[in-house]
């Protein structure tokens, strides 16, 4: 006897729909049960009807099957995570790499080297990047250098101040000590002879 494919597609008559499924759901449920006694298999098979009514296989038992299938699912979850994670971290890695290579070419030839690859405008733009940079490096030192000049011009002006104090108080002193010469010179010597 030939078999003819069945072309599938809902039955439209609801009595062969009942049919069919209740034909097909023992068809099921048998080769269920070989495949778990052929080959030692955990199967859980859960089948809902048109009806809502609930028809189960498990081997050995369903709850012990849904809670491996929930264990590996969240394995896989977690492994999907994983996975994902070292995809981004991939990324982020040729990103980084990139962005290095390009800034060694960068640095390459603002020192001067590895020039022959570069085209006349590429040229006239380094050289641009390379005048400005010159630019702010010596305004910059020139700022630095008036700092540095002004706290010098300040310290000298303070070390004169100290300076002009210091020849005061010596004028001062040198003032006073020949204002007491002189008193001395002019006061009468007199003799204290107490015997």
């Amino acid at each position: 006897m030939v078999r003819v494919k069945v072309n599938l597609q809902r039955l439209q008559n609801p009595a062969n729909r009942r049919v069919t499924f209740s034909k097909r759901k023992a068809g099921l449920l048998k080769k269920a049960s070989e495949l778990s006694v052929l080959c030692d298999a955990e199967i859980g098979l859960i089948i809902f009807s048109a009806t809502e009514k609930l028809h189960e296989f498990a081997s050995p038992s369903m709850n012990r099957i849904i809670g491996k299938y929930k264990k590996d699912c969240a394995l896989i979850g977690h492994h999907i995570e994983l996975l994902e994670h070292i995809q981004t971290l991939h990324l982020e890695l040729e990103n980084l790499q990139k962005e290095t290579t390009h800034s060694e070419k960068v640095c390459k030839h603002m020192i001067g080297e590895d020039l022959d690859v570069l085209k006349f405008k590429e040229l006239q733009k380094l050289e641009k990047k390379i005048s400005l940079g010159a630019r702010k490096i010596r305004l910059r030192k020139e700022k630095l250098l008036r700092l540095e000049s002004a706290n010098l011009e300040r310290k000298i002006g303070r070390n004169h101040k100290a300076c002009h104090l210091n020849v005061d108080i010596i004028e001062g002193v040198n003032d006073y000590l020949e204002t007491d010469a002189a008193t001395q010179q002019d006061l009468p010597q007199t003799n204290l002879n107490l015997t």
